[in-house]
């Protein structure tokens, strides 16, 4: 069975490691799209807005980075920039081989997964937040992860510490880019060219996306 390829739609970290902790995986590569402080950041900020809204403390504050640190199954892998992100895409390794057949509840066995927080994100700052500088990324995430015979799965998620923050979560994938990298630097100036196509046309070349909300508004860039 080949793998599957998919955008899980989360608004906050919370969120999206709930899911990936819930999956019956047998190994979980998470590349985290920040720094280490970065991600702990937000996924303070998000379990206290939760614990607001539903009164309750948020579990996945507490349990979670103990859940990921001691986990067997889950590797956590932090990239700061787009180049640490491709630099170690190259060497991950091929995983197991996935049990053939059937689980005890007549299943298709699991396969292992690559999970990917915020590559947009990740993009955003950077000359290559266009087509071309989008699909090298995807690209080579979907090449490693077939390679490797894992499923891959990527979420963009919202900002906690800035909720109103346009320029994180869901909306990107409905960002115009351009379809060359964007930005070009003579000197001191920077020439932008001409918008092209939206990023989730860009990304269903290689993926499906599930649970997705409307979009509300959209940013050029």
């Amino acid at each position: 069975m080949g793998s599957v390829r998919r955008i899980h739609s989360s608004d906050w970290v919370t969120d999206f490691l709930r899911h990936v902790l819930e999956q019956d995986a047998p190994s979980t590569l998470l590349l985290v799209c920040s720094s280490r402080e970065q991600f702990l950041e937000q996924l303070f900020a998000a379990s206290h807005m939760q614990q607001r809204e539903t009164g309750e403390r948020h579990y996945i504050l507490t349990k979670t980075i103990g859940l990921l640190s001691k986990s067997t199954r889950i590797k956590l892998v932090f990239c700061p920039t787009l180049e640490h992100l491709r630099a170690y895409m190259v060497v991950i390794q091929p995983q197991e081989p996935p049990q053939q057949g059937l689980d005890m509840e007549g299943r298709q066995a699991a396969r292992p997964m690559m999970a990917i927080l915020d590559p947009l994100a990740l993009h955003l700052p950077t000359s290559e937040f266009s087509a071309q500088g989008l699909s090298r990324t995807l690209a080579a995430a979907v090449e490693v992860s077939s390679r490797a015979g894992m499923d891959l799965v990527l979420c963009e998620c919202r900002n906690a510490t800035d909720p109103s923050d346009r320029q994180r979560g869901e909306a990107l994938w409905h960002t115009q880019v351009p379809l060359l990298n964007s930005f070009a630097r003579i000197g001191e100036e920077t020439v932008s060219f001409r918008r092209g196509v939206p990023v989730k046309r860009v990304a269903q070349r290689w993926f499906d996306f599930e649970n997705e909300h409307p979009a509300t508004d959209t940013m050029d860039v």
